[in-house]
């Protein structure tokens, strides 16, 4: 029996084709979800369906990128992927769903352009696709994608994860297109979250926009002729990578000259993209008033914050970068004492070798999200502990506070919290530390990126059999 094929559906590829002196050639893109879905897509024989920059041929094979697996490129125009990614996708969606609706910048044309573009992947994927594939199509950019290729008759079975957090109803039914999201994200057979609230959130906007049934327990939504499942499952890292990255003596040895250059006692770590969800500016302020309630410590701690630059040419992205570096050269002017200052602010991008020996050299992480779907970095920097003891402070609005309930939780809003988790976290037992960071190992280890996958695939697999025998 032919083990069904595996087609991923994303915005973006694990890589992009660019022009260079030497003509064009493949550049890996930042993220994590290629190497989640490496391991799956060799075992099903299957292809990634993604925009890949304007220089790509329609197909792209392995030899040609050095991948395992085979690309098929989306075909987009600069304005389409302007009104579309950088448009509706960041200027609509994005703040919507993370909870800041003043933010969002809604416009029919837009709308035009994120409707033809999700028409343009459902294409590639009706041409690409044989009976009985499992079709993954990823988050928030392609809400369209499963209703068109229902209604398209595809023969195969479709899940969708939504990696960001989703909204209740009250904030989703601003939008003047709303039925026809939900509607087109009821074109899968599963549909699954991040968390329990994203689950009970979709349900109600369900409830509360579209005349259909909508079921509690299993959640689900009942439609003519076909049921579809719906799942919290949140997303993991590769435990084992990063622990075992941990433990090499090199990477052992870059975090204590890491230490050694700090030439602090207490070292905090925050690192986040460029974005007004990652609370960047009020995790400084809080850190800004610890250091003024704590004189004691101005001298022994140092908080380096790395920062991934962002979307710099969205204007509100450069007014954050306004924000945080007035913070940061406040913070650097009130508390720099002989030459040595309690903060470092890197806006670079690290390699995972670097990110790895900073996790490893960083006695407290700071991962206070305004609003998260998940936040990848509270597991990784649990995970590169490799057993030595470390306090993560995490906000009680990033996914992750739901599995890593032994982290010190704050409200990312309010600097007077933070400043109190700060002290505490600093100030914590080195038995408490050590008794918080194995429940919170063990945590990690069970709920790896391998489980989620194969979890989510396990799940697709399961919907469908079950709609198959209820039809």
């Amino acid at each position: 029996m032919r083990t069904s094929r595996l087609v991923i559906v994303s915005n973006r590829a694990p890589l992009e084709m660019v022009r260079g002196p030497q003509g064009v050639h493949a550049q890996r893109t930042v993220g994590g979800l290629a190497a989640a879905l490496d391991d799956a897509l060799r075992a099903h024989d299957g292809t990634w369906i993604a925009w890949v920059g304007q220089h790509a041929s329609d197909d792209l094979r392995p030899e040609t990128t050095g991948l395992a697996y085979p690309i098929r490129a989306v075909r987009l125009k600069e304005r389409e992927i302007s009104d579309y990614y950088a448009g509706f996708s960041n200027q609509v969606l994005w703040p919507l769903c993370h909870m800041f609706p003043s933010r969002c910048r809604i416009q029919q044309n837009y709308w035009t352009a994120y409707r033809a573009a999700n028409e343009r992947f459902a294409a590639a994927v009706q041409a690409s696709v044989m009976p009985g594939d499992l079709v993954w199509i990823h988050d928030f950019h392609l809400c369209l994608v499963p209703g068109l290729l229902r209604s398209a008759g595809v023969p195969a079975r479709l899940g969708v994860f939504w990696h960001i957090p989703f909204p209740p109803p009250t904030v989703f039914g601003i939008l003047r297109w709303r039925e026809e999201l939900l509607s087109g994200l009821l074109g899968a057979d599963l549909l699954a979250f991040q968390t329990d609230a994203d689950v009970r959130n979709f349900l109600a906007s369900v409830r509360q926009y579209l005349d259909v049934p909508v079921l509690d327990d299993p959640p689900s939504v009942r439609l003519p002729g076909r049921e579809v499942r719906v799942a919290a499952l949140p997303i993991g890292i590769d435990y084992e990578h990063f622990r075992a990255e941990a433990s090499q003596p090199a990477t052992r040895e870059r975090a204590a000259r890491l230490r050694h250059n700090l030439g602090s006692e207490v070292v905090l770590l925050g690192v986040d993209r460029l974005d007004y969800t990652k609370g960047i500016v009020e995790r400084l302020r809080g850190f800004e008033r610890f250091l003024e309630r704590q004189p004691g410590w101005r001298r022994r701690v140092c908080l380096v914050q790395v920062t991934v630059p962002s979307r710099d040419r969205v204007p509100e992205y450069r007014e954050l970068k306004r924000a945080v570096d007035e913070c940061v050269g406040r913070i650097v002017g009130r508390f720099t004492y002989e030459g040595r200052s309690p903060l470092r602010y890197l806006y670079t991008a690290l390699s995972r070798e670097q990110l790895i020996a900073y996790y490893a050299a960083a006695d407290v992480a700071l991962v206070t999200p305004l609003r998260d779907g998940m936040n990848l970095v509270a597991k990784e920097y649990v995970a590169s502990r490799a057993g030595v003891p470390g306090v993560l402070v995490l906000s009680e609005f990033a996914g992750a506070a739901n599995e890593l309930r032994e982290a010190v939780l704050v409200n990312p809003y309010d600097p007077e919290a933070i400043q109190r988790r700060i002290e505490l976290a600093v100030s914590m037992a080195p038995e408490e530390r050590a008794r918080r960071m194995r429940a919170l190992d063990r945590r990690v280890a069970t709920g790896t990126i391998q489980w989620w996958t194969a979890s989510f695939l396990k799940l697709l697999e399961r919907s469908a059999a079950t709609m198959a025998m209820t039809a």
